[in-house]
């Protein structure tokens, strides 16, 4: 019997929590149920961590004036560049990972193939895609997965049918911290004994609320304790604002925004006392499971997924965006008023480790 041939969508190959997402499936899927081939749109550092049964290509969206002219006289290079491609793969699924590419869609009918559509976004990013598109993805897929029950829901709702949960996953076998690395870092950051560390992860947007960080400073105002955000900062107005504002802030409170940080990840994360969550809109975000998985209490804003993770001894969700109650919650833990059991958020994460969730994936795939 033939194995089906899945040929994956993804927009940039990068660290971004969908996309990590397939990388760990590309790595662990059970190679006699199946074959698989990965697009990306971007020339993205995941296409090298790839395993080498993988066939890998980079389709560029930046077009040069010869690929312009053939657009008006013909068509759309990407379309072209997608064609070659299954020409090449003979896929039977295409899967496309996020709701970003519409363009794949159209191809997708001239070939016949299944598609899934894997959803990582809620309502709020649902606005990157025009109506007509949207619609496209909706009505033209198989297969619809959610990665949290709040997505599916949001799903259910613009119409969709044929929809499967799956939540998102971590690999767990690659989580792991340096203690004396950890040490080091706490030095460099003016960390003394018996300091409060937070930490938090995601891009210096809006959607996961980074505006809020100075606010929560400012509510802390102590020298004892110190927030970390990791990760990109946008190139935008906000961006700007947020840090300047966190520079000329009157709190004795220490902000540290460290930027990426790939190779001392989760060395950031071993060395804080807790995890803040405060996305204003965030489906099932990995860092929350990596957090739970290196023992870290979660305080965060009822965002999205994460009432679904969360559970009692884990920390506390905040309701309405309410920095006040957030900021108790955080200030109710380290005083001893709310109690915490690492053990239980490191066996809530390893629940959603890749060697159970892989298994779950073909299910849903083999049902398809």
């Amino acid at each position: 019997m033939k194995k089906p041939k899945i040929l994956f969508f993804t927009p940039l190959a990068g660290r971004t929590g969908s996309e990590m997402m397939i990388g760990y499936i590309l790595n662990h899927f059970d190679r006699s149920r199946f074959q698989a081939s990965i697009v990306s749109f971007s020339d993205g550092e995941l296409l090298k961590e790839l395993p080498s049964d993988v066939n890998t290509y980079f389709v560029t969206r930046n077009f040069s004036l010869k690929d312009k002219i053939m657009y008006r006289l013909y068509e759309n290079p990407v379309y072209t560049s997608i064609k070659k491609i299954q020409a090449i793969e003979q896929a039977d699924i295409w899967y496309v990972n996020t709701i970003t590419l519409p363009e794949v869609y159209d191809v997708a009918k001239q070939f016949g193939v299944q598609i899934v559509t894997h959803f990582h976004e809620l309502p709020q990013s649902f606005i990157t895609l025009r109506k007509k598109d949207f619609k496209t993805v909706i009505e033209d897929s198989n297969l619809l997965i959610g990665c949290a029950e709040v997505v599916c829901e949001a799903i259910k709702d613009a119409g969709g049918e044929n929809i499967k949960l799956l939540y998102e996953t971590i690999d767990t076998s690659i989580i792991a911290s340096n203690s004396e690395r950890c040490d080091i870092l706490k030095a460099q950051l003016g960390i003394q004994e018996g300091d409060t560390v937070w930490v938090m992860s995601g891009t210096t947007d809006a959607r996961k609320g980074f505006d809020f960080l100075p606010e929560i400073a400012k509510r802390l105002d102590s020298p004892t304790h110190h927030l970390i955000w990791l990760g990109r900062s946008i190139d935008n107005g906000l961006s700007y604002f947020v840090e300047q504002k966190c520079q000329n802030l009157t709190t004795s409170t220490k902000i540290h925004l460290l930027g990426p940080q790939k190779e001392d990840y989760y060395n950031y994360l071993s060395l804080a006392n807790a995890f803040l969550l405060l996305s204003r809109e965030d489906p099932f975000p990995l860092v929350m499971l990596e957090a739970a998985y290196l023992g870290k209490p979660i305080f965060a804003f009822q965002s999205g997924g994460v009432s679904e993770f969360m559970q009692e001894g884990m920390g506390k969700i905040a309701k309405n965006f309410n920095v006040d109650e957030l900021v108790d919650n955080m200030i109710a833990w380290q005083n001893g008023q709310l109690l915490t059991d690492t053990n239980i958020s490191i066996k809530r994460a390893m629940e959603f480790d890749i060697s159970i969730q892989a298994e779950k994936w073909q299910e849903i795939m083999l049902g398809l």
